[in-house]
């Protein structure tokens, strides 16, 4: 499986990250590319967009939809700069702390704190959620609180020990979901993770289930998630 090569990944910068995944909350992966790199020429920093007119900001936002992300973003700037007076301020990089941020939630502060700064956190999309549960929980619902709960601890407890590591870890499931695990297709032949799939063993003896439901199924799952996010990382 060969990664896409996109513009987000070539950076550390926290703000640049930040952007790139406010942009794709709701918005395909195609309109977001050329956009990204014009609303940062635009505004290359914190600093910019902090002493820039809201009314600027969303025009540089113009076309993406769903401007609350562009108004978060410019309260974010404001907030993190002191209202423009420091220059130099970055986002926090810890999880809990971007969480405080306007329109920032759980997956975002992830992926920022995970690939701007290197923390070892977990972040669970929509396509990282399908390649949880059809791994470990194929037969759990989904959008149940306890399933979910059960799928953001399955991600925090794969991740591997060292930064680099992490930052492939989870930017190769991400991948795998939206290129190999997706929502119309599994392409089973192609994953890196089939081994340790519980979908993919159930559909190799005939629809017989290789895992149970409810908590043996998640501490089945979380002693099992291991050996995936090994797999996931090479």
């Amino acid at each position: 499986m060969n990664a896409r090569d996109l513009p987000w990944r070539r950076t550390r910068d926290p703000y640049a990250i930040l952007v790139s995944e406010l942009m794709l909350q709701q918005t395909q992966v195609s309109r977001v590319e050329p956009r990204w790199h014009q609303f940062l020429a635009q505004f290359p920093t914190l600093h910019t967009i902090a002493t820039a007119s809201i009314t600027d900001v969303e025009e540089a936002w113009q076309g993406l939809g769903y401007y609350a992300r562009a108004r978060n973003l410019h309260r974010t700037a404001r907030l993190v700069t002191r209202d423009g007076a420091d220059a130099a301020a970055t986002l926090p990089g810890d999880a809990i702390s971007l969480r405080t941020l306007p329109g920032i939630g759980r997956y975002t502060a992830g992926a920022v704190a995970s690939f701007a700064y290197g923390q070892r956190t977990p972040l669970v999309d929509t396509n990282v959620a399908r390649v949880l549960q059809r791994v470990f929980l194929p037969r759990a619902k989904r959008k149940v609180a306890a399933t979910e709960n059960a799928l953001w601890e399955l991600a925090e407890r794969s991740l591997p020990g060292t930064s680099a590591a992490v930052w492939t870890h989870n930017q190769a499931l991400m991948e795998i979901g939206a290129l190999v695990c997706t929502a119309r297709v599994m392409r089973c032949g192609e994953c890196p993770v089939r081994r340790v799939c519980a979908t993919y063993a159930a559909a190799s003896v005939k629809k017989r289930s290789t895992a149970s439901t409810g908590a043996r199924a998640v501490a089945i799952a979380v002693q099992s998630s291991a050996a995936a996010s090994r797999a996931i990382s090479r």
